[in-house]
């Protein structure tokens, strides 16, 4: 440190003047003492006894003014350099007189953090240490401390001789002389990489919980909040700043039982974890899933850390499951005695049109047979809409006449309709002939009609009212209005056609726009709980629409509701409006093959084909009827077999019979083909004769069977 030289060279020739000065001063004081005391100073002991009181004189002061000084300063000079050599930090002198400001000076402190010893740092710039990556803003920071001769502290990333980076914590001052001047400048280098590699981490951490899905909140023991992130404000809409401080609790549920729960763990400091519901600010509910832990710190007081997901969808969707459960337990029980209870009903009201056509002069009892007719077809509806409900059934589409089908739903649905209720169904006069299920159909009515007398629970003073109407809409009714297809939007090839409206109006409750916006989504549904499934309208929704047609939902709240359904006329199928005849096709000697393994069906069913001069060769099981049709099957003209009966399915006496007669008519009996044998009505080309069948449906196979055998086999009498 050489550049210290010139400050110590003045210092020394400043004392050497003082001493000499002091010297001489001495030596005029000894001489006039000597002149004073009359002692001849030329002598030899005067000038022994000048000289002695000199060197004292002397001695005294170069230990006082140089050796004791010096030595305090070398004292000084070791602990500094023992204070510096020991410090963690590092220290960098530099000369700003010198060119490139080079480094004059480093403790061993420097070697330790970057790599570089006292030799390689010496004589360099402090830019050695920087990397591409410096940071431009603090390096600029420093140059203009540097220029104003002020202190800095700067965060830089350097690095070191292995080309790692690091961290440093910069402090730069000045080192000022007498004169005010810089004299050197000083440094001290600090490796804070792990602090700031901690800094990093945490503030990932604070980011990702920051950011989290899940509501995270930390609160002391007294319930107050101390953190929240973002998620768990969003959940019960509050801002950071309003819910910092508030008393997590009131978001509880507190008359549940997980809140007591919680409490007790609360007060033991213990885990708690559970499903409960929380309330937002606005004292809404939703479904959570919680866990809180205790925090023991023991600079810190206990504090807890919550995390809590709304699990409000997640239960929705519980609850779909479980209602779709219930629904295939349903569709389970109904598919399982479907076959057997329509073979029943088979049986019975095959023999009941035995004994009504017998009774024919007998009118009285007559009626009364046809009325227990109706009652059987009415069980087999209720078993399809049980089947329709549960999706396994397949629908049966046939054109029906709205007119007569309105007013025979009038007659039903007044019985499920409350007393204190006005009812009133009409429908207008002339055919409105549509495509459809009728069981299907009555059914998506009668939910409307529900749904109605549901809306009007509150009005028990009889002022409540529904009315369900019947009519025709022109195709100039049909506009984006109207929410029906317009007949511009069609093919020029396509016939615009008019609709058949049917509306279900009451003067309930009604709903405002969010419920009619959700009103046709699977499992919404506004009755209270065990009331309503959330399904009847979805499954309306997705009939219709399959049948080509619209439903539309008009309502607001205290003003009622309007539920209309839109469905294609029929137009060229008008005159042909379903018209069930009362008598069996008769006869001209046809052998059919009736094969059934339910003795009372295969009896009933006979008995009607040959009361109507058919031939009957029958068979109890499937490879029965395949040895029967081979015994007579230049004879038969057309086969009747049951879907399931044992030994061999309908389908696979079906098969062999047309293997060997190609075109053989053959219609299949089924009342539930519950073992999936016909995937679907579309996929088989057998005609269905669904039991319990009327005599509407023999007529149909029989015409287009036989039909169908008459034109392939014409001159082939009978034997």
């Amino acid at each position: 440190m050489h550049t210290v030289d010139k400050p110590i060279r003045q210092s020394s020739l400043s004392i050497g003047v003082k001493l000499l000065l002091l010297i001489v001063g001495a030596e005029a004081v000894i001489m006039g003492c000597y002149q004073l005391l009359g002692v001849n100073a030329d002598s030899t002991w005067a000038g022994i006894a000048d000289a002695l009181m000199l060197g004292l004189i002397s001695s005294i002061v170069i230990y006082l003014w140089v050796v004791r000084p010096l030595k305090q300063a070398g004292q000084q000079n070791a602990l500094f350099n023992t204070l510096v050599n020991n410090l963690d930090v590092g220290v960098v002198l530099t000369d700003p007189h010198r060119e490139n400001h080079p480094i004059i000076y480093v403790n061993p402190a420097f070697t330790r953090i970057t790599g570089y010893s006292a030799n390689e740092a010496i004589g360099q710039n402090p830019r050695f240490l920087q990397g591409d990556d410096v940071d431009k803003a603090a390096l600029q920071q420093a140059r203009e401390a540097i220029t104003e001769e002020k202190s800095v502290r700067v965060l830089q990333c350097n690095r070191r001789k292995d080309g790692s980076a690091f961290w440093n914590d910069l402090f730069l001052n000045p080192i000022f002389d007498r004169a005010g001047k810089v004299q050197y400048w000083v440094g001290l280098i600090n490796d804070v990489s792990d602090a700031k590699a901690l800094e990093k981490e945490n503030r990932r951490w604070a980011s990702a919980m920051q950011q989290s899905n899940e509501a995270v909140c930390v609160f002391d023991a007294s319930g107050a909040i101390e953190y929240a992130n973002r998620a768990f404000c969003n959940n019960v809409r509050l801002s950071p700043a309003e819910i910092i401080g508030r008393s997590v609790l009131p978001f509880w549920d507190q008359d549940s039982d997980a809140y007591s729960s919680l409490m007790a763990c609360l007060q033991q400091a213990q885990p708690w974890s559970g499903r409960h519901k929380r309330y937002r600010a606005d004292q809404t509910g939703y479904e959570a899933l919680t866990s809180i832990t205790p925090m023991h710190d023991e600079q810190a007081p206990l504090s807890f850390v919550a995390v809590h997901r709304d699990i409000t969808d997640m239960a929705a969707m519980e609850a779909q499951l479980r209602q779709s459960q219930k629904m295939e337990a349903v569709g389970m029980l109904v598919g399982g005695i479907a076959h057997d209870f329509n073979n029943l009903l088979a049986g019975m009201l095959g023999n009941l049109y035995l004994v009504r056509k017998r009774l024919q002069d007998k009118p009285q009892l007559a009626e009364r047979i046809a009325s227990i007719e109706e009652q059987g077809y009415g069980a087999a509806g209720m078993v399809r809409q049980l089947l329709s409900f549960s999706r396994k059934d397949m629908h049966d589409v046939k054109e029906i006449d709205l007119v007569p089908f309105i007013k025979e739903l009038g007659k039903f649905a007044q019985v499920s309709v409350p007393e204190n209720i006005a009812f009133d169904c009409r429908a207008e006069s002339g055919p409105l002939v549509v495509s459809c299920d009728p069981v299907q159909l009555q059914q998506s009515l009668l939910n409307l009609i529900v749904n109605a007398t549901h809306a009007l629970r509150e009005k028990d003073d009889g002022s409540g009212k529904i009315e369900v109407r019947a009519g025709r809409i022109a195709p100039s009714a049909a506009t984006p209005d109207t929410g029906l297809p317009p007949s511009d939007d069609r093919s020029a090839a396509d016939e615009p056609h008019s609709w058949a409206a049917v509306s279900v109006r009451d003067n309930g409750i009604g709903m405002d726009q969010a419920t009619r916006e959700q009103i046709f989504e699977p499992f919404f549904t506004t009755k209270p709980s065990g009331v309503g499934t959330g399904l009847g309208l979805a499954m309306v929704k997705n009939y219709i629409e399959a049948l080509g047609g619209v439903i539309e939902v008009e309502s607001a709240p205290g003003a009622g509701t309007c539920m209309s359904i839109y469905l294609p006329l029929s137009v060229d199928k008008q005159v042909a409006a379903v018209e069930k005849d009362a008598s069996l096709r008769p006869g001209r000697g046809e052998l059919i093959l009736l094969a059934d393994d339910d003795l009372h069906v295969l009896d009933a069913l006979s008995s009607i084909l040959e009361s109507a001069n058919y031939r009957v060769v029958t068979a109890a099981d499937g490879e029965l009827a395949m040895a029967a049709f081979d015994k007579h099957a230049d004879q038969l003209d057309m086969a009747i077999v049951d879907m399931v009966m044992p030994k061999a399915s309908g389908l696979q006496a079906a098969e062999h019979m047309s293997q060997a007669h190609q075109n053989f008519p053959v219609a299949l009996m089924t009342g539930y083909d519950k073992q999936g044998a016909m995937i679907s009505q579309q996929d088989c080309h057998y005609a269905v004769l669904r039991k319990p069948w009327d005599i509407h449906q023999l007529n149909s196979v029989l015409g287009a069977a036989l039909d169908s055998s008459d034109r392939l086999n014409a001159g082939n009498a009978p034997a």
